[in-house]
Parts: structure tokens; sequence; C-alpha cells
């Protein structure tokens, strides 16, 4: 017999898969993280553009907006892949907590 039936009050979703409650906050700490990676990014974009209007040498000047929009292409790309990566986790695992509930204890 399952809690909810002992009890006749419906369990929580979260107080009845833990781990799969653990696993999502673990994701969107991730997606979070990601998500300031993200911003940080634009940022660096931003810097890259404002360089433009600055009276410096060329090479310097070109040398800083090329290091300034790689590092905004890498902060973007890792961002972005995390992020995908952690929503496709935080599909499964609820998918899978949810087909566990389904089956029945034989």
């Amino acid at each position: 017999m399952s809690g909810h039936e002992q009890t006749g009050r419906r369990v929580p979703w979260r107080e009845a898969n833990p781990e799969a409650y653990a696993e999502l906050k673990r994701t969107w700490g991730v997606i979070g993280h990601s998500s300031v990676l993200m911003v940080l990014s634009l940022s660096l974009i931003g810097t890259s553009l404002t360089l433009g209007y600055l009276d410096w040498p060329g090479g310097l000047e070109t040398s800083v907006r090329l290091g300034a929009s790689g590092a905004a292409v890498g902060c973007g790309a890792v961002g972005l892949w995390r992020m995908v990566g952690a929503l496709f986790r935080s599909v499964r695992v609820v998918g899978s907590s949810r087909r566990r509930c389904a089956v029945p204890d034989g």
C-alpha cells in the first residue's frame, strides 16, 4: 500500500521522488550558472563593440577586440552547451520518475 492509500492525503512529488528532486535541483543550478555565462558573453560582445570607438593603435585595438570576441564566443558556447544538456537531463529525470510512479508494485 502506498503512502497516499494509507493516509488518504496526496503525497507531494518531491517527497515521493527524492532522488529525482535532488537531480532537478542540481540541474537547475547548472542552468543558473549557464545563464550567467550567457550574460557574460553579451557583456563581452558589448565590450568588443565599444573598443572600436577608442583611438588605440591599429594592432592593439584589433588584438583586444579579437580577444574579447573570442571570449564572448567561448562563454556563449559553453553556457549554451551546459544549458541544453541540463534541460535534456531534467526532462529525462522527470520522465523516468513518472514512469516509475505509473508502474504498479508487483
